[in-house]
């Protein structure tokens, strides 16, 4: 498994005729769906954790500008490897733990009441503009793990967001990651973050 491993996605699609295409649609943040039964491999959420970091960041955005948000303040999810995460040396595969942190941010967002149809249903949409993802040690068949998201900073049209995996309960590091979430309006370009996403955010991140 490579170390310092960098991935990119693509910029926000240019203003033209024809919506983009799906693969660029925003898995960031998930629709309300009904409840369904766990199994092994299912995310459980685990109550808010505290990791030694900055112990505030500004958050200058045109709704509440100035508030402060907490750098120890984390929402966590714990999970499992599964069998079919697993590459031929029998650790997860490099391109499973984009997944990983992406679900967290949804299962933040579903905590949170953000909803991804609310969003869409206005025109509007979010998107990933840039994926950073440093590896410090593989993830085994089997092993448990638990997932650590905190944003640490609002501005603009782009929200930035830390996710942290430690191995359970050892609490080892296995991964550090930072996402750029962009905001767009409905020709698809840059607009300020959502005055509703940004409040419940802040909220949550500053108490």
């Amino acid at each position: 498994m490579e170390l310092g491993v960098r991935l990119r996605s693509c910029q926000p699609p240019p203003n033209t005729s024809q919506p983009p295409p799906p693969a660029i649609s925003f898995g960031a943040w998930p629709c309300p769906r009904r409840p369904r039964p766990r199994h092994a491999g299912a995310p459980r959420v685990a109550a808010p954790d505290s990791r030694p970091g900055p112990v505030e960041t500004i958050c200058a955005d045109s709704v509440g500008q100035g508030t402060k948000l907490r750098g120890d303040k984390f929402f966590t999810v714990e999970m499992t490897v599964r069998d079919c995460e697993l590459d031929h040396y029998g650790v997860v595969n490099n391109a499973v733990y984009a997944a990983y942190i992406e679900k967290a941010r949804e299962e933040l967002a579903c905590s949170l009441g953000i909803s991804r149809c609310s969003i869409a249903s206005t025109g509007n949409a979010m998107a990933l503009s840039d994926l950073k993802l440093n590896y410090f040690a593989p993830l085994k068949r089997g092993a448990r793990f638990v997932v650590m998201v905190r944003v640490v900073q609002i501005k603009g049209a782009r929200m930035v967001v830390e996710h942290f995996i430690e191995t359970l309960p050892e609490r080892k590091l296995v991964l550090e990651a930072t996402a750029t979430v962009v905001c767009l309006n409905k020709d698809y370009r840059p607009t300020r973050v959502f005055p509703e996403v940004a409040s419940k955010l802040r909220r949550f991140f500053s108490s």
